[in-house]
């Protein structure tokens, strides 16, 4: 019986090959010229422990072989026999509907191709479950568990799985199981060494695209972390505090196209502020830098006298952020002429926002925020004495980052489409309207009337949500 790979080999990402059982099925499955009849792509795969061989991911890559690459498939656990159906129409719902928002994964015409494991395969039809009236959700969370229950390796696509599935636990109400998949995914992240520059372009095998793949999932890491540290409120999040030197995320069309040629470090990213001639980055790239402003300012919420200049700084860096970005990633250009929506600067603009929101309105002079977030997930603010005279300018930019997620919630684009987490920085939003709201004379109709319409508008955008993700149901029942 073949063996595991030992701990030592924990940063060489691998994939298991059942070659001979692989060829016997292919033999025995109907082939069909009817690509209607026939919409999902079904493999079953019988591991048994002589037919399970382990084989380099970089070299499956560099093989000339294409068949070693479409056949590297990870299975389960030597001597487990598991029958797996790919479901194209639930993969296909995946890229249209999650993909946008979380662009990790290979593009989609390489999905196939790639040969990913079960266990991601299973993650991946389980989120494309929630946008099909058809998939029954318990069958596919079981199966889900089964496949990573069942499944220990240390590898990349392991790090995608479980990402992929905390991000929908966090979704479902189900924090506390969120939390612990996110710890893990982080600690194997780190274990594999995906933090450090080289780890792509040792283990990608020359293909630039699956480089790219990789340093998105390590961004990835980042962003959501810092989303749930925020959403938790705490002072810090641990991918903020690894020293990570991964080159960045190019756009989205570029990665689409399999040309991630020329990637930027974080140094040019920040150095082009002072630059003569002005760089355009990436979408990922601006959300990466909101995610990092989010960590500064949590570094400072619910602590009584920080210093006034400290906030300042904080601030300044945050109204630093829009005044450079380039034109073409502003909020009123992340909306094409189609209506189709830039999900990831969507997310950056709101990030920005949600981190004026929780820097500024603990220390203004609003309606105290636990009459009225109790039991509104993300929404616990502490209440905070400011020591100045500024309590009235704080909740005034509160009130503004507010206004402005409620316009970017106005946007005419489909839900489905945002991220999960966008769930939270709309109920915040909410509240924030709310308690200026109630401190509105009621003889102020015309200002009623703008914050309940905005109240009804970020409501209704959860409505929308919570078809998908119950987080968004149970915000609106609280």
């Amino acid at each position: 019986m073949e063996a595991h790979p030992s701990a030592d080999d924990a940063k060489l990402v691998v994939l298991r090959v059942p070659t001979s059982a692989l060829d016997e099925v292919a033999d025995a499955l109907p082939a069909s010229s009817d690509p209607v009849a026939q919409p999902a792509v079904a493999q079953t795969l019988a591991c048994t422990p002589s037919a399970a061989q382990w084989f380099p991911l970089n070299d499956a890559i560099a093989s000339p072989d294409p068949g070693l690459l479409q056949r590297r498939l990870s299975t389960s656990p030597p001597g487990r026999h598991v029958s797996w159906v790919d479901d194209e129409q639930l993969v296909n719902l995946y890229y249209l509907n999650f993909h946008p928002s979380h662009p990790i994964l290979l593009p989609r015409d390489m999905y196939w191709q790639q040969g990913y494991p079960v266990y991601l395969k299973a993650v991946v039809q389980f989120i494309g479950g929630r946008f099909s009236h058809t998939a029954s959700p318990d069958n596919l969370r079981e199966s889900v568990a089964r496949e990573l229950d069942h499944s220990n390796e240390d590898t990349l696509e392991m790090v995608q799985a479980r990402l992929l599935y905390a991000i929908t636990m966090f979704a479902d109400n189900s924090s506390d199981q969120g939390q612990r998949i996110l710890d893990t995914t982080i600690e194997l992240a780190l274990r594999l060494g995906l933090h450090e520059r080289d780890f792509a372009t040792t283990h990608a095998g020359d293909l630039t695209v699956l480089e790219e793949s990789m340093r998105r999932t390590w961004y990835e890491l980042y962003v959501i972390d810092g989303c749930i540290a925020a959403l938790q409120r705490k002072s810090t999040f641990k991918t903020n505090t690894v020293n990570a030197d991964v080159l960045l995320p190019c756009d989205d069309f570029t990665y689409e196209a399999g040309m991630c040629f020329m990637p930027a470090t974080m140094a040019d990213f920040h150095g082009n502020v002072f630059a003569e001639e002005e760089k355009i980055f990436s979408s990922f790239c601006y959300r990466i830098e909101a995610v990092r402003l989010l960590g500064r300012v949590l570094t400072i919420t619910g602590k009584h006298g920080v210093d006034r200049d400290l906030v300042q700084a904080v601030d300044n860096a945050l109204a630093a952020f829009l005044y450079h970005l380039p034109r073409s990633k502003s909020e009123a250009e992340i909306s094409n002429t189609f209506g189709d929506l830039d999900e990831l600067m969507l997310q950056a603009h709101t990030i920005i926002q949600w981190s004026t929101i929780l820097l500024h309105y603990p220390r203004g002079d609003l309606i105290s925020p636990d009459l009225l977030t109790h039991d509104v997930l993300g929404a616990n603010c502490t209440k905070l004495l400011c020591p100045c005279n500024r309590q009235h300018i704080h909740s005034v930019k509160a009130i503004e980052a507010s206004k402005i997620i409620s316009m970017l919630a106005a946007l005419r684009s489909t839900t489905q489409k945002h991220t999960p987490l966008f769930v939270y920085p709309l109920a915040l939003a909410a509240v924030v309207q709310l308690s200026i709201g109630a401190m509105h004379d009621k003889s102020s109709r015309r200002c009623l009337d703008q914050h309940a319409d905005r109240v009804k508008l970020l409501l209704g955008v959860l409505k929308s949500m919570s078809r998908q993700w119950s987080a968004a149901g149970t915000v609106l029942l609280q």
